[in-house]
């Protein structure tokens, strides 16, 4: 007589915890992105054009500078991380491989981007504490110096920006989402032609902040249904 137990083969219930912890790196995802499309707003311009700032330009708002370039990194090393997790969630066989290293680059680049923000807020910042004789001499080094001011940043920025076209690949081959997803995130290629800062900036921000919210509900959906 067989003491062997046939199970019935039934689907597991849908699991509380899994939906719950989906949902609140889908929760940081969306955060992250509504912060990041007033930010943009927000960044100065340089009065004579260009890339870096002068002594006046940062002086009169030096705070609104520092605290604004904080938040946005802070945010960043939050929803990209975030993005690629959740990404990689949805991509679970045909893709795997391409939103598993996608996600791996977005990980690192963002890590470099946000210590190159950082550096950037922190420079300027301490540069204009000072009367402009001293600062002044002090932010024209700083502006030579390209490499260490901008080389984290946007190295970084090139490398989460070339992770996320990997992802796209990967969630577009997986069918795990509707094709009108991964197209918003591609948006994340022309931020790098369309200014991030200014008005103009919201015409990328958008698009790609609505991608995103849609990884995000789309995750909670299939962790709700597991």
């Amino acid at each position: 007589m067989s003491t062997e137990t046939v199970r019935p083969d039934i689907a597991p219930a849908a699991s509380p915890v899994l939906r719950r912890r989906i949902g609140l790196v889908g929760l940081v995802l969306t955060i992250s992105n509504l912060i990041a499309m007033p930010g943009g707003v927000l960044w100065p311009d340089p009065a004579a054009g260009g890339e870096t700032y002068a002594y006046t330009d940062i002086q009169p708002l030096r705070d609104r500078w520092w605290g604004l370039l904080v938040l946005l990194a802070v945010g960043a090393l939050l929803g990209v991380p975030a993005q690629a997790f959740l990404t990689a969630y949805l991509v679970r066989a045909r893709g795997a491989a391409w939103a598993t290293a996608g996600g791996l680059m977005m990980w690192i680049g963002i890590a470099f981007q946000a210590v190159g923000v950082g550096g950037l807020a922190a420079a300027y910042y301490v540069a204009t504490g000072v009367d402009a004789t001293a600062g002044t001499p002090v932010m024209v080094a700083a502006n030579d110096d390209l490499l260490h001011l901008f080389g984290p940043m946007l190295g970084g920025a090139l490398l989460a920006a070339l992770g996320t076209v990997v992802q796209v690949v990967g969630l577009w081959r997986s069918h795990a989402v509707p094709r009108w997803v991964p197209v918003l995130v591609l948006f994340v290629v022309i931020s790098f032609v369309v200014p991030g800062n200014g008005w103009i900036g919201l015409t990328v921000q958008i698009p790609m902040a609505a991608g995103a919210i849609a990884i995000a509900y789309y995750a909670w959906r299939r962790a709700a249904a597991v």
